[in-house]
């Protein structure tokens, strides 16, 4: 369903049900135009923050990688073409999204990627399936962020690599007014002209203010099994990637 202007729930008091309900809604209505949405408004700086994540998780040569929240494929899709001796396994809830993953997959010829249509918080996978587990730009957008930490964990082998992405509101003073202006207002305006959806990438602004800040998401991982737990920032902190291994 698409929602009228001014409509969007508040995402600190939103219900689990009803972010699920949202986000599914948003991304099945923004998957044709996804990737050419996340060019503008990252000025194409999410693709040097993920390669940079995908060289270092090519580095540690796993074998079986889940790639969480995949989407379009992008990051599943990437590793495949660097890592071609590996299988991967790209999950996500939206249908729409995982048709365009599928298509970019077939266009590309790759044999060793496949995608499943399944909810991050309860993964159809057994313990102890995968070497790497990744999820770039989702977690904030998971109903229950713990949970989804703890599931991809429980389906990581011991000493397998976690990775996650995302978007992250800077606390340096002067940065963050401007960080604000840009999320709260240009970053809709953009999804509109490049989408014809500003309301969606008003949840981005939204879901982005009441996520995790880098530190908290960093001492749940801890907190959820996971050793030498480390982060980088990314463009004054609007952005950090997040690593750490399974004890």
């Amino acid at each position: 369903m698409t929602r009228a202007k001014g409509t969007l729930p508040d995402a600190d008091t939103i219900s689990p049900d009803e972010k699920k309900e949202l986000v599914y809604d948003v991304f099945q209505n923004i998957s044709d135009t996804y990737d050419k949405a996340n060019d503008v408004i990252s000025f194409g700086m999410h693709r040097l923050w993920k390669g940079a994540m995908i060289k270092d998780i090519v580095s540690h040569q796993p074998h079986d990688i889940l790639d969480v929240a995949s989407g379009t494929g992008d990051i599943a899709l990437w590793i495949a073409e660097k890592n071609p001796q590996a299988h991967i396994v790209g999950s996500d809830l939206s249908e729409n999204m995982l048709a365009v993953a599928e298509k970019r997959r077939q266009q590309l010829g790759l044999k060793n990627v496949s995608f499943s249509c399944q909810n991050a918080m309860q993964l159809g996978f057994e313990d102890n399936s995968f070497d790497c587990v990744v999820v770039s730009f989702g977690l904030r957008n998971m109903p229950n962020y713990r949970q989804v930490v703890s599931e991809m964990i429980r389906v990581l082998r011991p000493g397998g690599h976690f990775y996650c992405i995302d978007s992250s509101w800077p606390t340096n003073p002067i940065i963050k007014p401007f960080f604000g202006l840009y999320f709260s207002h240009i970053m809709p305006f953009l999804g509109n002209l490049v989408a014809k959806a500003p309301e969606e990438y008003r949840w981005l602004n939204e879901s982005t203010k009441a996520f995790l800040t880098k530190d908290a998401l960093a001492a749940m991982m801890k907190e959820c099994g996971l050793k030498d737990v480390a982060y980088k920032s990314h463009m004054f902190g609007g952005a950090a990637t997040h690593h750490g291994v399974k004890a």
